[in-house]
């Protein structure tokens, strides 16, 4: 039977949920002082791995950690708690947190990290969903506000989550966030891609975005496609003037949007450009599986 597994370094084995305990002076809990990396497997294995221990290892350096446990000891981690759950495919959230200690900020007070490798069967939304697309709002809240680099994906995600609240608030099923500047930043867990024509653009790396992993694929796809490629500022009306709109994340791969707030995206329908990159992203996830 399909089953949720905890993976946690303090026990060095998977567990039950009930049984996955961790410190409430944790400062991962206490702070978010803590990073973390989500993803999904085929055929078994995690998606792009590799790429997503580089950026975990490039969020811990934003932050001062030093993670302790070698690569192979998380990747192992992985594939037993995937191995363990029984899942024919899962979900994989991999935390590392700075560990526990006394109720202070000071980073030299703490304990040892704590590696958590959290595996759910994977669930992706409806093939509906995807035939439709989705509502989302562009919404005035700032990623970077809180003067973390916006490059780290650590476990303070309270802007994202104030940003999706209004969205959801407003009907719309998923929020795009913008910077200081007023440009389009990233979605509230996804990357941000537009079309015009044939020419996919997206916003750039200093717009305040996480550089998304299934970003990076995509981007090659688009290139691999013959479309033209765009990386650079985007403002709220031009994404509002584009023919086609998609978000980008490691779970749900390709997500089109066909609604921003109570506007149609073009036609108000996933467009041309949108299903062609989806059949060449699942046909990258078929080679992966087939790989595996």
């Amino acid at each position: 039977m399909p089953a949720t597994k905890v993976y946690l370094s303090t026990l060095g084995r998977p567990v039950d949920p009930a049984d996955a305990k961790i410190s409430v002076f944790d400062r991962g809990f206490l702070y978010g002082d803590s990073v973390y990396e989500t993803m999904r497997t085929v055929g078994g294995r995690a998606v792009e791995l590799e790429r997503h221990l580089a950026r975990l290892h490039h969020s811990a350096e934003g932050i001062g950690l030093q993670i302790p446990f070698s690569e192979d000891e998380i990747r192992s981690a992985i594939a037993r708690t995937h191995g363990e759950a029984g899942n024919e495919e899962s979900y994989v959230r991999l935390v590392v947190t700075r560990g526990a200690g006394p109720i202070a900020l000071d980073t030299r007070l703490s304990e040892s990290p704590t590696l958590v490798v959290i595996v759910q069967p994977l669930q992706l939304p409806a093939k509906e969903v995807y035939a439709r697309g989705i509502v989302a709002l562009v919404v005035a809240v700032d990623k970077a506000g809180a003067g973390l680099d916006p490059g780290i994906k650590s476990g303070n995600y309270l802007s994202n989550i104030l940003a999706l609240r209004t969205a959801i608030a407003a009907g719309a099923e998923d929020a795009i966030l913008c910077n200081r500047r007023g440009e389009i930043s990233e979605a509230a867990t996804s990357n941000v891609f537009m079309v015009s024509g044939t020419r996919v653009r997206t916003p750039h790396l200093g717009a305040g975005l996480l550089a998304g992993i299934t970003r990076q694929v995509v981007v090659e796809l688009v290139k691999a496609a013959g479309f033209t490629f765009e990386d650079g500022p985007i403002r709220p009306e031009e994404l509002r003037a584009a023919d086609e709109v998609f978000l980008t994340s490691s779970v749900r791969g390709i997500m089109p949007v066909t609604r921003l707030g109570d506007a149609p995206v073009g036609e108000g329908v996933v467009g041309p450009v949108t299903r062609a990159l989806r059949a060449r992203y699942d046909d990258y996830l078929a080679a992966l599986a087939a790989a595996h």
